[in-house]
C-alpha cells in the first residue's frame, strides 16, 4: 500500500454534503478526461509547449546556418507573437528580443534577472544564461576559467550543456584552441538523428550551436537541421523537452489509485510504466530518456505498488534499490546523482516511496530528519523542480506522516515524533499565512492563485483536522476553477533549467486530480 494511502492520525474533516457532491462530480469528470489521454501504449500523453528560450536558440542556429527559411519564419512569428501577447520572464524576454535583433542598448533587465537567481545551483545557472545572452548578441561573453564549465558527475544532459557553453565562451574569447578532442566528442549526442537525445531540446540546441564552431562538424550539424525543424510545435516554437509521458502516467495513475479507481485502464497504465523502467532500476521523465531520477522513480514506485503490488513486485524492488543507491550521507536524496546536493522535495518523494516497506525504516527516519532540519523560518521548504512553495510543503507533510511509532517507545522516538509534529504544524501555518483571499494559493505568497498550487495545498491540508475552514475554502476554490470540459488551466509549476518555467498542460489536470483524490478517497471506482 502506498504511503499516500496510509491512515493519518489527523485526517481533515470531510466537506459538507453539497461540497462533497460537487467535488465528486469534478473528480470523476477529471478522471475521465485524464484517462482519455492514455494512448494505445498505455502512457498518458503529456507533450511540452513551446518556450521562448529554445525558440530563440533555434532561430539563431537556423539563421547562422542560412537554412530552412520556413522554419526561420515560423520561429520568428512565434517569438514576435509570444513576446507581444504573453511575455515570459525577463531573462527569456531578453533572449527572445536578441534572437530577433531587437536588443535595446543599455537594457539591464536580463542582467538583473540573472543576478536574482537564488537556487543552490545559482553560480552555474548565472554562467549558463550569461553565455546564452552573449551568443545571441545581448551581452559580453564572461571571462572565466574552463573549470567553471565542469559538468562531470551530473545528469547526462547537463554535461552536454556545460561543454557546449564552454565551447561558445571559448569561441567568444577567440580561444577555441583550449577546447579538447574530448570536449568535442562530448557533444556527439546533439547530432544524433531523429528526436532530441534524452528528449532535451535545450541540450541539443546548445550542442549544435557549439559544434558549428568547428569546421569539421558543420556538415553533421546541417544534417540534423531537418530533424530540428520537425520538432517545431504547431505554434512555430520549440519546447524545452519533448514531453513528460512517464511522469504524467505515474502521477495520474497514483491519483486514480488514491481514490480507489480500478479497472483495465489503470492496469494498462501500470504495465506500460513498468515496461519503461531503465536498466539502473530507475525511471526517466519520458520514453527514451535513459537518465533516471528520484522524482519519477518515487512516483512510479507509489503507483505500481498501489496498482498491483504482487504483479509489479520485481519492478518496485529494483526501483527501491535505485533510490537507496542515490541516498546521500546526510540522509537526504538528490535528483539525479549521489553526491549532488540533497533536496527537500526529492527526499520527501523517496521517503514516501520507501516508507511502506519496514526494511527501509531507518532510511525513512533519517530522510524525515533531513526534511525537518531544513525547514525554513516561515515553515516552508526550499522549492525544487516545482516553483510553487506548496509542492515541497505537501510532500514534506506526507513524509512526516510516514513514521508513526506506538506510544511507549524509546525516549528518542518521542522526541522525533515531536519534531515531526512541530514541522508539520509550521508547514500548515505557512499555508494559512500564504493563502489568498479567494481561498487558493499561487507560487509564492502574493502571487495570483492557480489550480496546481492550490491542489498541492489541498493534499497537505487533507492530513490535518485543525484547518477545516481553510480546507473547505480551498476545495471550493478548486471546484470553481474547473473548465466547461472538466479540465483545468493553470500557471505551470515545472522548471528547468531552474528557475525557468516550462509548460506541460496535461499536468494541470493531473495535479488537480491528485488533490481531489486525497480529498475524496473512498470506495473503489471502476472504468
Amino acid at each position: 500500500m502506498t504511503s499516500a494511502l496510509l491512515p493519518s492520525p489527523g485526517r481533515a474533516e470531510a466537506p459538507d454534503t453539497e461540497l462533497r457532491r460537487r467535488l465528486l462530480h469534478c473528480r470523476d469528470r477529471l478522471a475521465r478526461r485524464v484517462t482519455e489521454r492514455v494512448g494505445p501504449d498505455g502512457l498518458l500523453r503529456a507533450p511540452c509547449e513551446s518556450r521562448v528560450l529554445e525558440s530563440a536558440l533555434a532561430l539563431r542556429l537556423f539563421t547562422e546556418e542560412q537554412a530552412d527559411p520556413d522554419a526561420r519564419g515560423r520561429l520568428t512569428a512565434y517569438l514576435r507573437t509570444t513576446l507581444a501577447t504573453c511575455p515570459p520572464d525577463a531573462l527569456q524576454q531578453a533572449l527572445g528580443r536578441a534572437a530577433l535583433g531587437l536588443t535595446t542598448p543599455g537594457d539591464t533587465s536580463a542582467a538583473r534577472a540573472v543576478d536574482a537567481i537564488d537556487h543552490f545551483t545559482a553560480d552555474r545557472k548565472r554562467l549558463m544564461f550569461k553565455v546564452m545572452l552573449a551568443e545571441l548578441g545581448a551581452a559580453e561573453f564572461p571571462r572565466v576559467a574552463s573549470g567553471a564549465f565542469d559538468g562531470s558527475g551530473q545528469q547526462s544532459w547537463l554535461h552536454v550543456e556545460m561543454t557546449a557553453l564552454k565551447v561558445l565562451a571559448a569561441d567568444g574569447a577567440g580561444d577555441l584552441g583550449r577546447i579538447t578532442g574530448r570536449d568535442w566528442a562530448a557533444l556527439a549526442p546533439a547530432v544524433r538523428p531523429g528526436p532530441a537525445w534524452e528528449g532535451n531540446n535545450l541540450a541539443r540546441l546548445l550542442g549544435l550551436l557549439a559544434l558549428r564552431k568547428h569546421p569539421g562538424h558543420r556538415r553533421a550539424v546541417r544534417r540534423v537541421l531537418p530533424d530540428l525543424a520537425a520538432a517545431l510545435r504547431p505554434d512555430g516554437g520549440i519546447p524545452f523537452i519533448t514531453g513528460m509521458d512517464v511522469f504524467a502516467t505515474a502521477t495520474a495513475g497514483l491519483a486514480l489509485t488514491v481514490f480507489g479507481h480500478r479497472g483495465p485502464v489503470v492496469r494498462r497504465m501500470a504495465d506500460a510504466l513498468a515496461a519503461r523502467q531503465n536498466q539502473d532500476g530507475g525511471f526517466g521523465f519520458h520514453p527514451g530518456v535513459r537518465q533516471s531520477d528520484v522524482d519519477d522513480t518515487s512516483y512510479a514506485v507509489e503507483f505500481l505498488r498501489a496498482a498491483d503490488a504482487a504483479r509489479h513486485r520485481r519492478t518496485v524492488a529494483a526501483a527501491a534499490a535505485y533510490l537507496l543507491d542515490r541516498r546521500n550521507p546526510d540522509g537526504g536524496f538528490p535528483t539525479f546523482v549521489r553526491g549532488a546536493a540533497s533536496e527537500i522535495a526529492m527526499t520527501a518523494a523517496a521517503v514516501n516511496a520507501l516508507a511502506p516497506d519496514p526494511a527501509h525504516a531507518g532510511v525513512v527516519e533519517q530522510g524525515v530528519r533531513f526534511i525537518t532540519a531544513h525547514q525554513q523560518e516561515d515553515g516552508s521548504f526550499e522549492r525544487g523542480w516545482s516553483r510553487n512553495a506548496t509542492n515541497a510543503v505537501f510532500r514534506a507533510v506526507l513524509a512526516c506522516d510516514t513514521l508513526r511509532r506506538p506510544c511507549g517507545g524509546p525516549a528518542e522516538d518521542h522526541a522525533a515524533v515531536e519534531r515531526r509534529r512541530l514541522a508539520k504544524e509550521r508547514a500548515l501555518r505557512h499555508l494559512a499565512e500564504a493563502r489568498n483571499e479567494d481561498g487558493g494559493w499561487g507560487h509564492l505568497p502574493g502571487d495570483p492563485s492557480d489550480p496546481i498550487s492550490t491542489a498541492y495545498a489541498v493534499i497537505a491540508l487533507s492530513r490535518t483536522a485543525e484547518r477545516s475552514a481553510m480546507y473547505r475554502d480551498a476545495l471550493a476554490h478548486l471546484a470553481d476553477r474547473g473548465q466547461p470540459d472538466g479540465g483545468y488551466l493553470s500557471r505551470p509549476d515545472q522548471a528547468g533549467p531552474r528557475p525557468l518555467l516550462y509548460d506541460v498542460p496535461a499536468l494541470a489536470d493531473v495535479s488537480v486530480l491528485l488533490g481531489l483524490a486525497h480529498a475524496t478517497a473512498g470506495p473503489p471506482a471502476r472504468d
